[in-house]
């Protein structure tokens, strides 16, 4: 309310120039009761009154930031491991929270969704993660290997979808990790059709598949993305952690 009323101050201000500075101007030039006055005379209230309202934009605007900076300064540390939220912040249940923490997968920008690629691979214990291709629609391509012994290579694919995937893309995946990887891996925030499940589960190399019940579990259980109380109930989605997505430096096969 406080921001809306200072626009309207500053538009009323920016008339009050216009009218004033008219008036002053058309004196400058000279013009006489009934005269029009020159073109630079009409004109230059008019600037004078949009530089006004631009200085007074960058103004609201450098105070918002200095604003917003002195609550990051106050606001508590995070570790960045699903932070435990505040004692009197009521619970999510399990509809509501899924829910948001889908919408925020479905938001992230191209950069955002390259990096919680790589963070939820290392979720799954991959490791040593190369960025091999990023396709039209989005899905990012990595090779990487599991973090046990047998250190086994992995072509994983992540992929957002609407709607249900099917066996073509199940074959896709075989194809591109041919020669590259033992094992297959497809995740998605949708879900597989029974067709794909049966290509994944038929065929060789093997490919594990992760729908998007499977990826807000395994979120949850690694407290990513997510705020926490302090006896282990969701309490929000955390927005600051999805944000730094973006600010990570971007891992590229070769960079």
């Amino acid at each position: 309310m406080s921001n809306m009323r200072s626009v309207l101050v500053d538009v009323l201000v920016a008339l009050l120039i216009m009218i004033f500075g008219g008036i002053i101007f058309a004196r400058l030039a000279g013009v006489e009761e009934g005269e029009t006055a020159p073109d630079w005379a009409q004109f230059a209230p008019l600037v004078l009154a949009m530089i006004y309202l631009g200085w007074r934009t960058l103004r609201r605007s450098r105070q918002r930031r200095e604003a917003e900076a002195r609550m990051e300064e106050s606001a508590p540390e995070r570790d960045g491991w699903g932070d435990e939220g505040r004692a009197d912040v009521p619970p999510m249940d399990d509809y509501e929270w899924r829910s948001r923490l889908e919408s925020s997968i479905r938001n992230l920008g191209r950069d955002a969704f390259e990096q919680f690629t790589i963070r939820i691979l290392s979720a799954l214990a991959v490791v040593d993660v190369k960025v091999e291709r990023i396709a039209f629609d989005g899905a990012v391509e990595c090779l990487g290997v599991h973090d046990d012994e047998d250190r086994a290579s992995v072509y994983a694919i992540f992929r957002r979808s609407f709607g249900s995937l099917g066996a073509n893309q199940i074959r896709d995946l075989r194809a591109s990790m041919e020669g590259k990887a033992a094992e297959g891996l497809f995740v998605s925030n949708g879900e597989f059709s029974s067709s794909a499940i049966d290509e994944a589960d038929g065929g060789e190399p093997p490919i594990e598949l992760v729908d998007g019940d499977d990826l807000l579990d395994l979120m949850y259980t690694n407290r990513l993305g997510l705020i926490f109380d302090e006896i282990g109930r969701v309490t929000g989605v955390d927005d600051e952690w999805f944000r730094g997505l973006a600010r990570d430096e971007r891992v590229r096969d070769g960079d």
